[in-house]
């Protein structure tokens, strides 16, 4: 059986993709459909503040009515989606820049788009449970505190990748510069 390469990772295939697939979840999860339901409810989406607190998410789920759990439902299972689909576009353009371009040996730099993604959608199942608890008039505070770490934890660790891929493009650059001042 052959082998899985990362480097089959950092492809352009694997790049342009996810980029599609990114673009189509994401204007589904933030366009019309997702604002629609922030206007509906008359506030952001839970998943959009950085810092919660076990009241915030209280007033938020109190907006939610047993009408609109479903949607609310449908919507963090498209944001899955879409946590999978823009993590592999990380994890895939930090392979490119790090072990592709800058031939690093050390692949750990390039997890943290795909951390972020994981953390994402562990928040949109803790969402997805809340729902299904508050639907059912069961108190949800225990599965609160997850959503309390996963969700400023998804927004370091995507910040973090961002940050590589800017310093990784910076590199590159540099690179380049170097080798063309010393022809």
């Amino acid at each position: 059986m052959e082998r899985i390469d990362i480097y089959r990772i950092g492809s352009w295939k694997w790049i342009i993709t996810s980029l599609v697939f990114s673009v189509a979840l994401g204007y589904f999860v933030f366009g019309p459909y997702g604002a629609g339901f922030n206007k509906e409810i008359d506030k952001n989406i839970i998943d959009s503040e950085i810092c919660l607190g076990r009241e915030y998410v209280v007033k938020c789920f109190e907006l939610i009515t047993q009408e609109r759990v479903s949607r609310f439902v449908y919507l963090h299972v498209i944001d899955s989606f879409f946590a999978l689909s823009y993590s592999i576009l990380l994890w895939s353009v930090l392979v490119r820049i790090f072990l592709m371009k800058l031939n690093l040996g050390n692949s750990f730099l390039t997890a943290f788009g795909l951390f972020g993604g994981m953390f994402d959608i562990l928040e949109n199942i803790s969402l997805i449970i809340m729902a299904f608890l508050t639907q059912h008039s069961i108190n949800f505070k225990r599965v609160c505190i997850g959503l309390m770490i996963f969700t400023p934890a998804k927004f370091i660790l995507l910040f973090l990748a961002v940050i590589l891929i800017v310093a990784g493009i910076t590199l590159i650059v540099v690179r380049k510069g170097k080798e063309t001042w010393n022809y």
